[in-house]
């Protein structure tokens, strides 16, 4: 009895089939993970921008709020195409419906041919702009309004879904694509579908392109006037124009990368229909694995860099940004409406003591003039001065006020008079948020004897240690 033995392929093993499934949910779980971190922060940014713009008054014009409108249709993108994908991912397969299969195809139509009718209508503005000059600048209502804007916005976004609902007809097939993560346009539709959606994809490109071209062409120097008078006007003017020149840029920038991250899906996209359709049912084409998977997260990356590359060069709206998030605000303070309030803190009134045939007494400046206290030390000591008898020679002494819980130590060798013939100091002005107690009399000084020799008619300040 001959007995049969049969081979099977390694690949096929159990073993080898476990570790490929294992592998296979180990990849999965990550690509989800990646999705998901990619989907929040996508969110947070895009939604950021629009909420900065749209709660302060200013940034509420034509070409912020055209950015703005950018935004949505990313955030339309985030909530039907990622979010899709992270679903589809997790789960493996695709578990929803035919029809949700063809909303999502659907969409994804609607984003990529409304994003490049935005960038027109931006390129479109600012072109403008550039070319009527300043007087479009100034007084851009009376030739591109909001209103206007507005009207030609609904116009291409009912073209947008018109394209995008001829998904929904039963000849053009639709399928999930397990490298892509999303559905698209199976082989087997009609040509003429691609044929139109690339006429309308290169009208737009070609206008982006004389958008960009205008607003890239030389630039000739504004001569100053010679009246002084205009100089103001001067200054305005050309700030205005520069400001519209870096919006301008902006878009330039958004627009190529757009093409370079969104291009790619596209273009397959075009390419796989146009072989695997019916006029071209003989011939086909396959997208390798590795390809396609990374053309998708291109695709995917595009509503995270463009909110990032608007916060990044609008600086006035990321300075907005930073005021809501961190609760705070970069204009300086005003405190009171006089600004020499704010320095009575630094001042301290200035007494002077003097001695001379009445006796010692403390005097204030009549005028209530002040002085800055570069950090004195609040227990002061005063040096002496010697003479030999009461003469007419009056020295004074300059001294910070002191609190009534600090008693200055003055040292002189002037003979004090009773207290009846000392006479009463002068009532000075004191600031209104320093009180202080001045003392009425000082007391008696002995003299020192050890330096007989007079002091001639002088001066001296004495200064606290």
């Amino acid at each position: 009895m001959t007995i049969t033995v049969e081979y099977v392929p390694e690949e096929d093993t159990l073993a080898i089939v476990t570790i490929k499934e294992t592998q296979s949910a180990s990849l999965r779980t990550t690509n989800a993970i990646l999705i998901a971190a990619l989907l929040i922060s996508s969110y947070f940014l895009n939604v950021l921008f629009i909420v900065a713009v749209l709660i302060t008054k200013s940034f509420r014009t034509t070409i912020y709020l055209m950015y703005c409108h950018l935004g949505f249709v990313n955030i339309i993108d985030l909530s039907f195409n990622i979010f899709f994908a992270l679903i589809f991912v997790a789960n493996g397969n695709w578990n929803m419906s035919n029809g949700m299969c063809t909303f999502n195809v659907a969409i994804q139509e609607f984003v990529h041919l409304h994003t490049l009718f935005v960038l027109m209508i931006i390129g479109a503005e600012r072109a403008l702009g550039i070319i009527l000059g300043p007087e479009y600048v100034t007084h851009g209502h009376k030739y591109l309004s909001g209103l206007r804007i507005t009207g030609v916005s609904l116009i291409l976004s009912c073209v947008s879904i018109s394209f995008a609902s001829v998904v929904f007809m039963n000849v053009i097939p639709t399928k999930p694509f397990r490298n892509r993560y999303v559905c698209g346009i199976d082989g087997g539709g009609p040509i003429g579908y691609v044929i139109a959606r690339l006429i309308v994809y290169t009208g737009c490109l070609a206008v982006i392109l004389v958008a960009i071209g205008a607003i890239l062409q030389k630039r000739t120097a504004a001569s100053i006037s010679p009246n002084t008078q205009e100089y103001a006007e001067f200054i305005k003017r050309n700030r205005a124009m520069q400001e519209h020149r870096s919006r301008a840029k902006l878009m330039i920038f958004i627009t190529c990368v757009f093409l370079c991250i969104e291009g790619p899906y596209i273009t397959l996209c075009f390419f796989y229909e146009t072989y695997n359709s019916r006029e071209f049912s003989d011939v086909s084409i396959d997208v390798p694995q590795d390809a396609d998977t990374l053309i998708t997260w291109l695709k995917f990356v595009f509503p995270l860099i463009c909110p990032i590359i608007m916060l990044s060069w609008c600086n006035d709206v990321w300075t907005k940004v930073k005021e809501v998030m961190c609760c705070r605000s970069y204009d300086p303070p005003t405190i009171g409406h006089m600004p020499g309030n704010r320095e009575n803190s630094d001042l301290s009134p200035v007494m002077t003591v003097v001695g001379g045939e009445h006796g010692v007494r403390v005097k204030s400046d009549a005028q209530g003039g002040y002085r800055l206290r570069p950090g004195w030390v609040p227990t002061p000591s005063v040096s002496s001065y010697e003479s030999e008898a009461p003469s007419s020679v009056t020295q004074e002494t300059t001294i910070p006020v002191v609190t009534h819980t600090q008693q200055p130590s003055v040292a002189s060798t002037l003979s004090t008079p009773s207290p009846s013939e000392t006479p009463k100091p002068k009532e000075g002005k004191s600031p209104r948020n320093a009180p202080s107690k001045i003392p009425r009399q000082i007391p008696q000084f002995k003299p020192k004897r050890h330096n007989p020799k007079p002091i001639k008619s002088s001066s001296q300040t004495i200064k606290p240690l």
